[in-house]
């Protein structure tokens, strides 16, 4: 079964612990549904592994994302409160929760390089990296969700947008 492996550590991307643990569970639930899975044909069981880590996979990077979404160390690095008045933490914490909506309906492409340069704070290069886009197309993402959010939560924005890279305006 080293195929089944070799697969999940490319899904992985080649993450050698998580690897293991998508195997492991992808294992667990062959053998819960055995039953059913004791009467395929090999291809069509090979299939099922392949289909059940891939949908182990997804599950880890989705729980991934969910449990960093909501460190309270990520809001702290979008944005310092203002001193201690109440109506402008109020303002603050309510046009963040705006902007994380307004990020959450982007289109696909859009929402991940938002959240790569707002929040893990990559640079265009390393974006167009990440996502095998062009740098260019990077810069076009971030200028029209730039432009979204002011739109859609104001000119007060409780995290810094920054400007194009190369000292462009939008």
């Amino acid at each position: 079964m080293g195929w089944l492996k070799g697969y999940v550590f490319l899904l992985t991307k080649r993450d050698q612990v998580l690897t293991e643990d998508v195997v492991q569970e992808t294992f667990r639930a062959a053998t819960a549904a055995w039953g059913r899975l004791r009467e395929l044909e090999p291809r069509a069981l090979a299939g099922w592994l392949y289909g059940a880590a891939t949908n182990k996979t997804h599950d880890h990077f989705r729980d991934d994302e969910r449990e960093r979404r909501y460190q309270p160390a990520v809001w702290q690095r979008f944005y310092q409160p203002p001193q201690q008045e109440t109506w402008r933490l109020a303002l603050t914490e309510a046009a963040l929760e705006q902007c994380w909506k307004a990020i959450e309906r982007m289109p696909p492409r859009q929402h991940a390089v938002a959240l790569l340069r707002w929040r893990c704070g990559y640079s265009y290069r390393e974006i167009s990296r990440i996502l095998g886009m062009n740098e260019k197309t990077v810069s076009a993402h971030v200028s029209k969700a730039r432009r979204m959010l002011v739109q859609e939560v104001g000119p007060y924005l409780p995290f810094d947008l920054d400007q194009p890279e190369g000292g462009a305006s939008s």
